[in-house]
């Protein structure tokens, strides 16, 4: 638990200090209204905005990936019902077989 507070510590002052210099070196500076948001004020909104880009990445991947898995289970489950509907005749005839062979050799034994 400490190293992820710490972790998190760091990654803030990171994030804080990054602010800092790409704002000095580039000019980007968010403006609400006629007022200028402070550095910590920036981080909060372009981590928002990240929030908000990740959420919505997420949310086309699963569906993305929901649908996929959707079409390959119901293909395959398309596949073992046309085999089995197919098979089904052949099986039959086959058990039959094979209890009349079943009786014949109880028989013999006896």
């Amino acid at each position: 638990m400490k190293n992820a507070l710490v972790a998190i510590f760091i990654g803030v002052l990171l994030a804080y200090a990054f602010g800092n210099l790409f704002s000095e070196w580039w000019g980007i500076h968010l403006m609400m209204g006629d007022n200028m948001l402070s550095p910590l004020e920036n981080l909060f909104a372009f981590s928002i905005v990240g929030v908000v880009f990740v959420m919505v990445g997420l949310i086309v991947a699963l569906s993305v990936f929901g649908t996929i898995a959707l079409a390959i289970f119901a293909c395959i489950a398309a596949l073992v019902f046309a085999g089995i509907s197919a098979i089904w005749p052949v099986a039959l005839v086959c058990a039959g077989f094979w209890i009349y062979r079943k009786g014949q050799h109880s028989q013999m034994s006896s």
